[in-house]
């Protein structure tokens, strides 16, 4: 039985392929309650798939999210605060999952909020 090609399979370092940014949620700014701008805690490759997309008709403006599965390299200190950003994308964590509790590979699932959300990929 042959070996299977890195960069093709699932949960592998090969099959990484997009350079993506994590970003801490950012601070509040004492002088005015506004909020600081996220700030970028490291970068990492990832695999990205798209899950789901669909539109919800909230108080007569249409709201688009794009579900996805990042998976990435095992990272300590991530939390569901942070952002994933992936070329002039942001997408929220909404849950962080160690599959086989080894220590290998964090999945995200995210969600990608806007208009035009899920375009990309």
């Amino acid at each position: 039985m042959p070996l299977r090609r890195l960069s093709s399979a699932r949960h592998s370092i090969g099959g990484m392929s997009r350079q993506v940014l994590l970003l801490a949620p950012g601070l509040r700014n004492p002088a005015d309650g506004s909020t600081f701008p996220p700030s970028i805690m490291f970068t990492c490759w990832a695999e990205i798939h798209s899950l789901r997309g669909e539109e919800l008709d909230k108080a007569a403006q249409i709201a688009q999210e794009a579900d996805h599965l990042i998976s990435i390299p095992y990272q300590i200190g991530i939390t569901l605060a942070m952002l994933v950003q992936f070329e002039n994308r942001v997408f929220q964590i909404k849950y962080i999952e160690d599959e086989d509790e080894l220590h290998v590979f964090l999945n995200f699932f995210c969600a990608e909020v806007g208009q035009n959300a899920g375009s990309g990929t």
